[in-house]
Parts: C-alpha cells; structure tokens; sequence
C-alpha cells in the first residue's frame, strides 16, 4: 500500500511538471515594450468611437492599420490584402468559427505587432481573407494587458 502511495505521489509530481512545462516554457511570452524603448508607457486608453467599439491605431510588421479591440477573437486578425502589404509569410491552414461562420484562412508565426506605442513580438497573426480593412486586435495580444472597461472607456494595462 505504502509503495502505491508513492508511486502516485511520482505521478503527480510528474503530471504537475509537465503542466508547468506545457504553460510556461512550451510557450512563447513576448514582452510588451514601449516605442520609446524605455518602460514609461505602461497602459492605453481608449475611448469607445460613436459606434460603441474601442480603435487603436498600431501596426503589423511596420504596416499601419487600425484594431478594433475584439475580445472574442482568438488571434490579431487581418485580411488578405493587409498580410500581402505586411509581408506577412503563407502560414499554417486554418479554419476560423466567426460571428458570419466557418470562414478559411491561416495562421503565421513570429509577427511583430505595434498598438498605440506598444510593440509585441512573436505574435500569431490570422489572415482571413473576408476581413475589411480594419485588423482584429485578438486575445494573443490583449491577454498580456490588465483589460478594465469603465463606462465609454477600455483601459488596457501591461501586466508585469
């Protein structure tokens, strides 16, 4: 009994190691730096436009575009003319469940994104080829920010 003990409590250990693992070194954590190269930017503010949404303006790969702060998709999103004028590499195939359905595309590794004056390496960018010309600002990006919403105002903090 004492040997099926310890044998569980190996397991366990191992299961533990191989979850941290999984989530913190399998993982590519880009830090969020300001433009100005030092840490004086440490959060955004943006009010909410006339439809109700938040904008930013920012870039991917040094392409200007404008984000639409979307908290339900998964990735930062652009269309297919964006990721040709962002060099943006043919990446995996992938299909995307979005509020007008199943739509295909893929997924490219390693992009650099800009918002306001914060840079975000090694980003996941998703190319969907129906996307407009506003890009997506995806959970990839926006779960390194503290995101507060306060009445017609988002707040996005860089977590430390």
């Amino acid at each position: 009994m004492k040997g099926h003990a310890i044998a569980s409590i190996v397991w366990l250990g191992l299961l533990a190691g191989g979850w941290y693992a999984f989530e913190h070194i399998g993982r590519s954590t880009p830090a969020v730096r300001g433009c100005d190269n030092g840490s004086a930017v440490r959060e955004i503010v943006v009010d909410a436009s006339r439809d109700g949404h938040y904008y930013l303006e920012g870039a991917v790969n040094d392409l200007p575009v404008r984000f639409l702060v979307d908290t339900g998709a998964s990735y930062v999103t652009v269309g297919l003319r964006e990721a040709e004028q962002a060099r943006i590499p043919d990446g995996m195939p992938a299909i995307f469940d979005t509020a007008n359905g199943r739509v295909e595309g893929r997924l490219a590794k390693r992009q650099r994104i800009r918002v306001a004056c914060l840079e975000v390496d090694d980003v996941t960018v998703a190319v969907s080829p129906g996307l407009g010309e506003v890009a997506l600002l995806g959970q990839n990006v926006l779960r390194r920010f503290e995101v507060i919403q306060s009445g017609r105002e988002l707040r996005l903090l860089v977590k430390p």
